[in-house]
């Protein structure tokens, strides 16, 4: 995994996964496989520009927001996340590019500093939260688990 930071301004980490381009894809826009390897609950996703989801955490009066502002057909998608437990956003995008039987997958995040005085706790936050993301990501991919066979979070 290669990351590449400028805190709390910018953060850019990139995995490659042994699997197909359709595949990556799928288990980051299809609401079942999401639940399946995210590792919290994904809840009312809609795949498209003005779309979204939330997680929710069980046991918690807290919910993350990733509401879509791009859903490119070039393997790309964006959005920004907002949270009920802190104010500001902080926009993402995860764009896909298949290299040699691979898939690259790069997510770039930016606009941390609307969060303030905690810029720089909600970068550490996303630092190791998506790294964790993209490791689920890239086990699920490449064990290629069919998301009806998955232990599904409860919600």
């Amino acid at each position: 995994m290669t990351t590449k930071i400028l805190a709390p301004h910018y953060l850019c980490l990139e995995l490659e996964i042994a699997a197909g381009l359709a595949a990556v894809w799928r288990a980051l826009t299809d609401l079942h496989e999401l639940r399946a390897w995210w590792g919290q609950p994904v809840v009312g996703l809609k795949a498209d520009v003005g779309g979204g989801f939330e997680l929710r955490y069980p046991g918690h009066d807290r919910v993350d927001r990733f509401a879509y502002t791009t859903w490119d057909p070039d393997w790309r998608v964006g959005g920004q996340w907002t949270y009920n437990w802190l104010d500001g956003a902080a926009d993402e995008m995860i764009s896909l590019t298949e290299v040699g039987g691979r898939v690259r997958v790069n997510v770039e995040q930016t606009g941390f500093t609307s969060f303030g005085n905690d810029a720089t706790r909600i970068f550490g936050y996303h630092k190791s939260e998506v790294k964790a993301r993209l490791e689920r990501l890239r086990n699920w991919c490449e064990q290629r688990i069919p998301a009806t066979m998955a232990v599904l979070p409860a919600f």
